[in-house]
Order: C-alpha cells, then sequence, then structure tokens
C-alpha cells in the first residue's frame, strides 16, 4: 500500500511539474473560471484522500473518492455542457451527477466522458453508501476493509485526478499543457486504474 502511495504522490507532483511556472487559464470566463474551482477542489480531495489511506482510515478515503469524482464531473460538466444560467446562479439546486453524466454525451470529448462513465458503473452505488454511512459501509467496517480494495480506492482517485489536471491543462487553452499532462499519466501507469 505504501509503495502505491508513494507513486500516487509522485504522480500528483509531476502533473504539477508538467504545468512549469503556473497556471493561467485561456479566459477568466465565469465558465472556465467555475471549472478550474471544481478542478482545485478535486485535486484537494485526492491529497485528503492518500492522507486518509496512509493513516489507516479506508472508510474516510472511500467517502472522498464520492466527493473527488463529484468534483471533476461537475468541472467537466461546468466546460461542456451547463448553460450559461447554470454557470451563473449560485443559488440553485445543484445537478445531480446522474444528471450531468447524461448531458456531458455527446458534448465533451470521449477520452474525458468514458473515464467518468466508467467510474459512476463501477462505483456509485458503494461510493454512496460510505458517503451517508449505508448499509454496504456499515457491513464494510464489520468485515474489514482489504488490501486490494484500498489499492484500488488509490489508483481509482489518481485516474481522477488525472483527469482534474487534463481539464486544467485544457483550460489554459495550450495544447503542450494538455500532451505533458498525458506524458505523465502513461508515465504513471502502475499507479492507476487498469484500461
Amino acid at each position: 500500500m505504501q509503495l502505491v502511495l508513494q507513486r500516487s504522490a509522485q504522480f500528483q507532483e509531476a502533473l504539477v511539474a508538467s504545468f512549469g511556472s503556473g497556471v493561467m487559464l485561456f479566459d477568466e470566463s465565469p465558465r472556465r473560471f467555475a471549472s478550474a474551482s471544481a478542478c482545485e477542489l478535486s485535486i484537494e480531495h485526492a491529497g485528503v484522500l492518500r492522507l486518509a489511506l496512509g493513516s489507516g482510515a479506508p472508510y474516510s478515503a472511500t467517502a472522498l473518492l464520492r466527493l473527488q469524482y463529484e468534483a471533476v464531473l461537475r468541472a467537466a460538466w461546468l466546460l461542456h455542457a451547463a448553460s450559461v444560467e447554470e454557470v451563473a446562479s449560485e443559488t440553485a439546486q445543484p445537478v445531480r451527477a446522474a444528471v450531468m453524466l447524461e448531458q456531458l454525451a455527446g458534448k465533451a470529448p470521449p477520452a474525458l466522458v468514458e473515464p467518468l462513465e466508467q467510474a459512476n458503473a463501477f462505483s456509485a452505488d458503494v461510493l454512496n453508501a460510505h458517503a451517508h454511512s449505508g448499509h454496504h459501509a456499515l457491513q464494510r467496517v464489520t468485515a474489514g476493509f482489504p488490501e486490494a480494495l484500498a489499492l484500488d480506492l488509490a489508483r481509482s482517485s489518481n485516474g481522477l485526478l488525472y483527469q482534474a489536471y487534463r481539464l486544467i491543462a485544457t483550460l489554459t487553452g495550450k495544447k503542450a499543457l494538455v500532451e505533458g499532462t498525458a506524458r505523465v499519466h502513461a508515465t504513471f501507469r502502475d499507479c492507476l486504474p487498469a484500461d
């Protein structure tokens, strides 16, 4: 487990380094700014998830994965599918994850949508159960948390982390940054979800 957590930290460091001197959004439009903010939130969840796994708190890490997923999903939705009114509204009811995912189909690149759909199909119910202390989460506490599941959790988080950094690279409008994140992704396949 410690090796995967170490590689995960190195993965994030390499993603940050791929941006060079910093990040400048292509423009400061509300859409891009909101998307970047959601990416930042997702990245924060990933860091705390690693800390939770490293300190023996896999149940909290599981709930954090759901938060991380929804933040990167919202970032993609804000950039590619949300209406101007939805982007601008700070008081409206948040759009549900299933609706955002549905609206992204056909509007966002498949390389972004497909991993989000896979993450949702694979784990939505289980992650929700952990986020809300549901039946599955309570059973897992009783039975224990298998290391293989913790490893999958770390790898899934890294896959979402990559999506967040790739979205940020896209928001800069610089193709070289998008390509840089892809190179980092290729270098760290060992700590990412299997294709």
